[in-house]
């Protein structure tokens, strides 16, 4: 069963648990952005459901601060474009105008698969940023190998890949190694 965490902002007619069925598991409501953070600390939801009028700054200044941790399942009505930016910026999952008990499954839905998908994404993002500075710092080194050791690129390049092997250890880390002992030794 989803497990529910329901936050009712502002002077906004309040979604009730009754609304919500019995699909789900709704944990105590809160009435109030601030209260956010300690509550998902304490207890984490599987989703965040969030009925506003308008996002307050308090709102996505705790959105930002959980750091897309779970998604998010906005309801909010008339929105302009600003405002719906600035939710997604802060990690709102999907976005509804209005909250109606029969949006209800296909929103929890699309928020589920909008936030794995941004997961995906973020992981894929990550590990390309790694591989890249992985790859400057691999040029470093050979550079560096190059120079000292009057070796062609394609001997410096060799040198780092067998050291890797030998420890066991992944190519940029070596090359990390290799150039940190330069800068030990001037």
């Amino acid at each position: 069963m989803l497990r529910i965490l329901l936050v009712n902002d502002q002077a906004r007619s309040e979604i009730s648990p009754s609304m919500l069925g019995s699909a789900y598991e709704l944990l105590p409501p809160l009435h109030t952005a601030s209260a956010l953070w300690p509550a998902l600390q304490q207890d984490p939801p599987d989703l965040l459901l969030i009925n506003t009028a308008i996002p307050s700054k308090i709102l996505l200044d705790q959105l930002h601060a959980i750091k897309r941790a779970v998604p998010v399942l906005m309801f909010a009505e008339g929105l302009n474009q600003a405002q719906i930016r600035a939710c997604l910026q802060v990690g709102v999952s999907h976005w509804s105008d209005g909250f109606a008990a029969e949006k209800l499954p296909v929103a929890v839905m699309m928020a589920q698969v909008q936030f794995e998908q941004s997961q995906a994404l973020q992981q894929r993002i990550g590990l390309l940023e790694q591989q890249l500075a992985d790859r400057k710092v691999i040029d470093q080194a050979k550079g560096l190998l190059m120079d000292k050791r009057r070796l062609s690129e394609g001997e410096a390049y060799d040198t780092l890949r067998r050291q890797a092997m030998k420890q066991g250890m992944k190519l940029g880390d070596v090359a990390r190694q290799v150039l940190a002992m330069a800068d030990l030794l001037g």
